[in-house]
């Protein structure tokens, strides 16, 4: 079978970075720019083609990057014992799909609305995408590769694998996106094929946390990094020798101006984030002072039975059902037609810096990096490093991307300033730029 490119991110996302979308159109008044002779679309171009604006520092190279071929590994799905050896890439490639006709939706009414209604079917698929494209990452896929498990976390994944009667560990990864995919939303939680740790993860972020937009400003840029899709801020520390993560955000980029934010619950005004500091200790987030506004829902069904004990209250006492119960204990029932409203929360510049800063200080040697502008991103770089207050530690080394950047800049500033002095006097001229009609 022919080696196939596997993407740890997705094809669908990328493209709302690519230079093929965008035009720079030099024209003398709004009225002209807007006529359908400069107006170009690429609906038609071979996805193939599309390219995305990157730095390699491997390479210390500032270029262009093929979509196709970024971001992503030869066979990460392959799965040799089954009679279809890309059985899980196909499965990957419908739930994508779903996700991307959510994601096309929300991107499309950013640019017009200061909000979005999502059916919970469509906000469920959204959610196990999310999850998903964590656990799908190049750092998540070696770790079961390599077997980089602490010995109690190890000693488990030999018993799960003894249990399902898997050969190596990669196994287990390749079941469990699997199992996810084949598995309905709600009942991920229940699904016993699925690695316990795993699993537990899963339900605590459908339950624990919620999902918010944050937008960028007109003058602002969202970035991309090889590990940041999915990365997440928040405690790392160790308890009994085992390790340990607690996550405040995880941020998910999809295109210059969105990323998706999804928020532990600790974050919604009526708890706090005082409690965790209180009862753990925790360091604050660094982005507490964001708006965190949770979607609106609202319920179209009501149940047929009220399980309810005779203080008018449910009975269930599990964590993961409990908030169902008690819907239906008011008379309300969870369908899948119910509608949520999310608002697009215009961020400060100082809050994308900041988000910014924070996936360039975890970045690896073998960064690659995607943006929109060179101009942004030396901004950007100038603006990491005066984040140590917030990050702590700013101990990554751009000084090579920046000298770069600025000579870039330097040229396209010559470039500009020949091109105007061949402009007769009496017109005046402005640069423009437009994200053309593209396929997402």
């Amino acid at each position: 079978m022919q080696d196939q490119y596997h993407h740890y991110i997705p094809r669908f996302l990328l493209r709302n970075f690519a230079v093929n979308n965008y035009e720079r159109i030099f024209v003398d008044n709004e009225r002209l720019f807007k006529q359908k002779k400069h107006k170009r679309n690429f609906r038609n171009r071979n996805n193939k083609d599309a390219l995305l604006q990157t730095y390699d520092r491997n390479l210390s190279q500032l270029g262009f990057s093929l979509i196709a071929k970024t971001y992503g590994y030869a066979n990460m799905y392959k799965d040799i014992d089954h009679e279809d050896a890309m059985n899980v890439e196909k499965k990957l490639s419908k739930l994508e799909e779903q996700a991307s006709k959510v994601i096309r939706d929300i991107i499309k009414t950013s640019q017009v609305e200061s909000q979005i209604v999502l059916l919970r079917k469509d906000l469920g698929n959204l959610r196990k995408f999310l999850f998903i494209m964590n656990y799908r990452n190049r750092s998540r896929w070696s770790q079961f590769a390599e077997n980089r498990f602490d010995n109690l976390t190890w000693s488990m994944v030999e018993n799960f694998m003894q249990q399902q009667k898997l050969k190596i560990a990669q196994e287990v990864w390749l079941q469990n996106i699997r199992e996810i995919l084949e598995t309905p939303h709600e009942d991920v939680q229940n699904n016993l094929q699925i690695f316990s740790l795993d699993r537990t993860d899963y339900q605590l972020r459908m339950v624990d946390c919620f999902l918010v937009i944050w937008q960028a400003g007109e003058n602002d840029e969202f970035i991309i990094t090889s590990n940041g899709f999915g990365i997440f801020e928040g405690v790392n520390g160790s308890v009994m020798l085992s390790q340990f993560q607690f996550a405040y955000h995880w941020f998910y980029v999809i295109s210059p101006k969105l990323a998706l934010v999804l928020c532990h619950s600790s974050f919604r005004k009526e708890i706090g984030p005082d409690l965790l500091q209180k009862q753990f200790g925790f360091t604050r987030s660094i982005f507490e002072y964001v708006p965190h506004p949770p979607a609106i829902p609202k319920y179209v069904a009501t149940p047929k039975e009220v399980p309810i004990n005779e203080y008018g209250r449910s009975n269930d006492t599990n964590p993961f059902t409990a908030f169902d119960s008690h819907l239906k204990s008011i008379g309300l029932e969870k369908r899948v037609d119910d509608t949520f409203t999310f608002n697009f929360v215009k961020v400060s510049s100082a809050t994308v810096h900041l988000v910014n800063s924070f996936l360039l200080n975890e970045t690896k040697e073998d960064l690659v990096l995607t943006f929109l502008s060179h101009s942004y991103l030396y901004k950007t770089i100038t603006k990491y490093y005066k984040h140590h207050k917030e990050l702590g530690v700013v101990d990554q080394d751009f000084s090579v991307l920046k000298r770069k950047l600025f000579m870039v800049l330097n040229q396209t500033h010559e470039e500009n300033l020949n091109l105007r002095r061949n402009i007769p006097a009496e017109r005046s001229c402005n640069w423009n730029v437009r994200v053309l009609t593209s396929e997402l």
